[in-house]
Parts: C-alpha cells; structure tokens; sequence
C-alpha cells in the first residue's frame, strides 16, 4: 500500500475517534488501486475464498487490470454487485446451514468497503462501537466475551438469555442505511451498500431471488453492517443501565452480620480454638457477606457476540422481566427485529446454569460473598 493510501485510512481512522464525526467523502476511498491491492492480500489465503462465485472466477484470475476497470466503474457509478451463489453445508448439530458465495470481484470490492467500514466505525484510536460488543472486531472474539462473562458477572442474581428471531435474515434495509447516515454522509458510498443489500442470490436452481431484507448472504461487509445495526441495542441498554442502576454498594446480609458478632464475641472471649468457634468460620464462608436481593442496590450487566446476546441483573426477578419486555419493545419498534419467546430465559444466576455462546456459567461462581463483585 502507498504511503498516500496508508495516511488516507489512518486519518480516517483518526477522525473516527470522535464518535460525533461525520464522513462527507469516503467514496473517492473507492478509488485506490493499492485498496483493492489490500483487499486481495487480506482475503487470498482466507478457506473458501477460492471458491468461484456466479461468475465461475477464483483469485487466481484477479489481476490489475480488473481492478482499474472496476474503479473505473466505480467512478462512473455503473458498478454492480452479481447474485450470489448459494449452498449449503452441514453444521455440528446434523443440519444444513446455507451459505452465500459472492463472485471474485465482488469479494475484493466488499473487502475494499470493510476496510473503509472498520475505520470509520471500530478505530483503534476510538471505537464507535461500545465495548460490550465483541462479536466480528479486531482483537476481540467469543474468547474476550467469555472471559468477561465468566470474570465480571459473579454477583448477578438474573441472566436474560436473549435470542432474535432470524436477527440477519430479518435485518431492514431502510432501517441499515439510516443508521449507516448517522455517520456516513456520502450519499455515493451509501448508494453502493445499497446495491449491495438489493443484489440477491442464486438458488439452487439457478433463479435469481431478490433480497428485500437481511444482511447480504456470504458478504465480507455483513458482519460490520450487522454491528452497525445491533449497536442501536448496545446503545439501548447502556440507557437502561443508566437508568435503573441505583446505590453505592449493597446493604451487610442480617445473617453474616449476626453471626461476625458471635464470632467477634468469641474471639475476644479467647474461645477461637473451641469446637464452636471454627464451626462459625466454616458456616461463614458459606454466608453471602451482602444481601442477595437488596432492593436499594440494583447493577446491569450486557454482552452481544453478533446476535447473541445476555443481560445479567443483579436485582429482582421482576426487574429482569421488565428489562426483557423493553428490549422486546425496542427491537420491535426500532429495528424491526422480533424477540423470539420460546428462546429467550431468564436464569436464576444462583440455582441454575446459564448458557452464552455455548458456554455454561458454572453456579458456583456466582456467589456474592465479596464487595469486589459488587462494583
């Protein structure tokens, strides 16, 4: 990549670190030999990527010639996206997952578009994205996502295990390329997602289907799109949690508090080698030092790996359901999106298991007994 290009994307980059900017000229990006250069490097040697598309075309007969003859499409505006190619391909569970397989072109534009994408939206200077997202980001995975699922949640006494209906099947285009506007205000490089979002597919029959909505199938810009999209989730709960999120630190449990003074009172006694002395350490360790359920202490916990997702409620249960009926709400009338019931729990974080990308949240680490958990 030429020095010009690398500074191109890197102030882009850092412009971004301001989560209010907004891009005005992106599409002349769409320009640059040495992008598509990139792009190609970046996707060679991915698995899959030499699989031909609609066009019959694998990377070994991408060449410079076909990249100055797209950019001169591009410049014209004449690009068009081809259908993609669908198949299908078992998954682990005995069923078959279908898979969308863009044409070579294609997948080397689309890659130009998630360079771009990912400056503008996950800068290393300053992400837009919230740091509850993990899904689909550079140096974040489910790995990241588990740890702080299986770090940071011990005092929760709720666990919203959410589930969207068909989430990238059913994602609005209208609803897309308004949120695309909040930040990308060039109506050329939002003409192009556009193309990209109407471009349809192939069936196995070879009869092209049109795409009214969903995440465009097998595309390398689906992912951040759909990030895009969900961040309006991230960003409703963050609401939430400043919202009902109330009291500095949870009330001494009755129990543990009654029991220390015993304790206290022996020990002054000198009666700390007594049989009934290191019965009352043992029984104690047992005791959660707060209360489970304090109503004066309330903190909200989220996570999203792609569209999966969970809130953990260190509250009452009816505060949990109220959390999930919100986001219900908001899904279905801000985004569109359907809140599955049948999939969608509330766990009980002290007597049952819960689950998060196919992880299971052992009970015993869930016991609040220390002031750390509490914060």
């Amino acid at each position: 990549m030429s020095q010009e290009t690398f500074m191109r994307l890197e102030h882009l980059r850092q412009r971004n670190s301001d989560r209010e900017w907004v891009n005005c000229d992106v599409y002349r990006l769409m320009y640059k030999e040495d992008l598509y250069i990139l792009a190609y490097e970046r996707i060679k040697s991915k698995p899959g990527n030499m699989t031909p598309g609609t066009d019959e075309e694998t990377l070994d007969g991408f060449s410079l010639e076909t990249i100055r003859g797209i950019i001169q499409e591009m410049r014209t505006e004449q690009f068009r996206f081809k259908p993609v190619r669908t198949t299908f391909i078992p998954k682990t569970n005995g069923k078959m997952r279908k898979l969308g397989i863009p044409c070579v072109r294609d997948k080397i534009v689309q890659e130009v578009m998630h360079l771009i994408l990912e400056a503008i939206y996950d800068s290393p200077h300053g992400p837009y994205f919230q740091e509850t997202s993990h899904g689909f980001r550079p140096n974040r995975s489910c790995h990241t996502a588990l740890r702080e699922f299986r770090g940071k949640w011990s005092a929760v006494n709720w666990i919203v295990e959410g589930d969207i209906r068909a989430c990238f099947d059913e994602l609005d285009h209208h609803v897309l390329v308004s949120l695309l506007h909040k930040k990308i205000h060039d109506q050329r490089f939002l003409n192009l997602i556009g193309k990209l979002l109407k471009a349809g597919y192939m069936d196995l029959h070879g009869t092209k289907r049109d795409s009214l909505v969903g995440s465009p199938q097998g595309s390398l810009v689906s992912p951040i799109l759909a990030n895009v999209y969900l961040h309006e989730l991230d960003e409703f709960v963050e609401g939430l949690r400043q919202e009902l999120e109330k009291g500095k630190e949870k009330h001494r449990d009755p129990i543990y508090r009654n029991v220390s003074k015993q304790k206290a009172r022996m020990a002054a006694r000198g009666e700390t080698r007594t049989k009934e002395f290191k019965a009352i350490v043992k029984w104690m360790r047992t005791l959660p030092s707060r209360q489970v359920y304090d109503p004066e202490y309330i903190r909200i916990r989220y996570l999203r790996y792609a569209d999966d997702w969970c809130v953990g409620v260190n509250g009452s249960h009816a505060l949990a359901e109220e959390i999930k009926q919100r986001i219900k709400t908001f899904l279905r009338d801000g985004l569109k999106l359907t809140l599955s019931e049948e999939k969608t729990h509330i766990t009980n974080a002290r007597t049952e298991e819960a689950f998060f990308l196919g992880t299971t949240l052992p009970r015993d680490t869930q016991r609040d007994t220390s002031k750390q958990a509490e914060k």
